[in-house]
């Protein structure tokens, strides 16, 4: 989706929607699904715009980088398990039917809410939780062995 926003001086005269990929009907069921009523890219500029307040090689101007593709995807997997796994998010919390002192609130993070995990994981958690190499990956971007993803 593709919103072209047309201006004189400072003043939003026109607003067009055109479509980038796809049809017409897909992009209707995606907005639907997020709940909205017409087509906007505020969802995705969301997500966007967190990826690179966590990721300061997604973010323009910036002076740090990553040189090859798979550490640019590295450092953004990272970052999005940190966020799912381990920052709770204050928008996900549950009011506690009694409260514990002070606390009147369960934090949660997107993980918790959709029942992947009943706790909110440390750094530590998430760095020592086993993942599956994805070789066809490795094949393609980096001068792997074919052998469970080593590097050489």
């Amino acid at each position: 989706m593709l919103i072209v926003k047309r201006r004189e001086g400072r003043r939003i005269i026109e607003v067009l929607q055109r479509i980038a990929h796809g049809s017409w009907s897909r992009v209707d069921a995606e907005v639907e699904q997020l709940g909205h009523r017409t087509p906007n890219t505020s969802a995705v500029e969301r997500q966007n715009g967190t990826a690179r307040r966590m990721n300061a090689h997604d973010a323009r101007k910036s002076l740090a980088f990553a040189r090859t593709l798979l550490m640019r995807r590295a450092l953004s997997q990272l970052c999005m398990g940190i966020y799912n796994w381990c920052n709770e998010q204050r928008g996900l919390r549950i009011k506690l039917s009694e409260p514990q002192g002070r606390r009147q609130y369960r934090q949660r993070t997107p993980a918790m809410a959709i029942g992947l995990t009943s706790k909110i994981w440390s750094v530590a958690d998430l760095l020592r939780f086993p993942v599956e190499d994805d070789d066809s990956f490795c094949q393609r971007y980096c001068s792997c062995t074919g052998q469970g993803g080593g590097f050489s």
